[in-house]
């Protein structure tokens, strides 16, 4: 099989660093005119440029889209929760009960946290309300505070009432977050 070249014309001086990164070779100078050659790359090397030019070229829009899970689990999970339905985000030390579907995300002490979960999972679950221990209101107001602040309705219930609540929740993710009575309800809107 016979050799493909790709050729690059450049007027004026080019940034020859970058494109000897990129594998090109200087042949010829014509005037002003610089031109450089590199093998033609295989399919799949080219489909890897493509896509790699193509996400370096627009990073914000690239950043402007739609977050997408990345974790099948979690998002077939999300997917699991229907209207009325409740999913347990729950912190390191909460008793998990028996649910059907439990992912375990955590890494060390507050990888991740509940709000970055919550925030993670916001854009596929259609949220009606987070249902909190009263307990956190004293215990990690910072917390509270930010429930409070955000786009979804909060209702507080005693630790043990929540505990309760929890069982009849489809599945649950475990985070590594290490505030007090961090752990979350969410009821699908």
């Amino acid at each position: 099989m016979e050799r493909q070249w790709q050729y690059h014309r450049a007027a004026g001086e080019p940034d020859l660093e970058r494109l000897g990164r990129e594998g090109w070779e200087l042949v010829a100078l014509r005037g002003d005119e610089w031109i450089f050659k590199r093998p033609e790359p295989d399919p799949a090397q080219r489909f890897t440029l493509e896509q790699r030019d193509a996400a370096l070229g627009d990073v914000e829009a690239h950043q402007a889209v739609t977050r997408h899970l990345l974790n099948p689990e979690v998002a077939a999970l999300i997917r699991r929760v229907n209207h009325t339905q409740m999913l347990l985000v729950a912190d390191r030390g909460f008793p998990v009960p028996a649910l059907p579907y439990v992912i375990d995300l955590s890494l060390t002490a507050d990888i991740p946290t509940i709000p970055q979960v919550l925030a993670a999972i916001a854009p596929d679950l259609p949220m009606d309300r987070l249902i909190l221990a009263e307990e956190q209101q004293a215990a990690s107001p910072e917390r509270w505070a930010e429930h409070q602040r955000g786009p979804v309705r909060v209702e507080a219930l005693p630790h043990l009432e929540f505990k309760r609540l929890a069982a009849h929740a489809v599945g649950c993710i475990r985070t590594g977050d290490a505030a007090p009575y961090a752990n979350v309800l969410i009821v699908g809107g």
